[in-house]
């Protein structure tokens, strides 16, 4: 595998990198784009596994969800897992559905010691049953879910605590650090520092933007711009701090053309 930046690979390119198979060193999918898909769609993601390592990265697990985890979610993972030979599988450390019903967003996990204990004990049946080890990403949130000073854990023990319990590694995401500690105050470089070198086995990168809302600028992770010059800063740190680490840019709006997309991943490894 090439050790520069890898891409998301979303559906307006799909096409042009099956016909041109250019140079790039992993491809992201998102796992929920092929659990419903036809044998087509899935046949031209067996062709690029030929050709490209595939990592599935999922939106849909809802770990820390109360609810009783989805059996036929993780079946039909799991049969596209078996049926793409992923180099990495992973989904986000939040939840997304309550009572049955799934939304459109990830929200975060109150860090208390209970819900630590909830989280270890699902993430266990989930590597069990998908028989591959699970790599959780840090979301980026907007609103804490617990006061400061209720909060058991700090955010950096939280994570060391659930990866030595449960086995779990963890997707990196350097927007989401930088996002966060911009809107909720922190130090991206002491939460990063503090990680486990053997912790981090995947980096996400990508660019967000600034809102203007109640008369104080909130960072949104948009996934619709190149990385800042922060976010660049912040990725090279993680990726030296990281080397093994899968690493991937993702664009998920206002999508630029591939060779585009390809010059700013590959722009990331002089910073790396």
């Amino acid at each position: 595998m090439n050790s520069f930046t890898g891409i998301g690979l979303r559906a307006p390119h799909v096409e042009e990198i099956s016909l041109t198979k250019p140079d790039i060193s992993v491809l992201e999918v998102y796992s929920e784009d092929y659990l419903g898909a036809d044998q087509t769609w899935l046949k031209g993601l067996e062709e690029l596994r030929t050709s490209y390592p595939i990592t599935l990265h999922g939106v849909g697990l809802s770990i820390g969800s109360s609810d009783p985890l989805n059996i036929r979610y993780l079946k039909r993972l799991r049969s596209l897992i078996d049926r793409v030979d992923p180099l990495r599988v992973s989904d986000h450390l939040a939840w997304c559905s309550l009572d049955g019903r799934y939304f459109g967003d990830q929200y975060p996990i109150p860090r208390q010691h209970s819900v630590l204990q909830h989280l270890v004990s699902r993430i266990g049946m989930v590597q069990d049953f998908l028989k591959r080890p699970l790599l959780l990403e840090n979301i980026a949130f907007y609103l804490p879910p617990e006061p400061e000073d209720h909060a058991e854990y700090s955010d950096l023990g939280f994570w060391c605590t659930l990866a030595t319990h449960s086995g779990c590694q963890m997707l990196l995401d350097v927007e989401n650090l930088r996002i966060n500690c911009r809107n909720h105050g922190g130090d991206p470089r002491v939460f990063l520092d503090g990680l486990p070198t053997h912790l981090v086995a995947e980096i996400h990168v990508a660019g967000g933007e600034r809102l203007e809302f109640a008369k104080r600028t909130l960072h949104v992770d948009t996934h619709s711009r190149r990385p800042g010059d922060q976010t660049r800063t912040l990725y090279a740190a993680a990726c030296a701090r990281f080397p093994d680490a899968v690493r991937i840019l993702e664009w998920d709006a206002e999508i630029p053309k591939l060779p585009e997309l390809l010059r700013v991943a590959q722009s990331l490894e002089s910073v790396a």
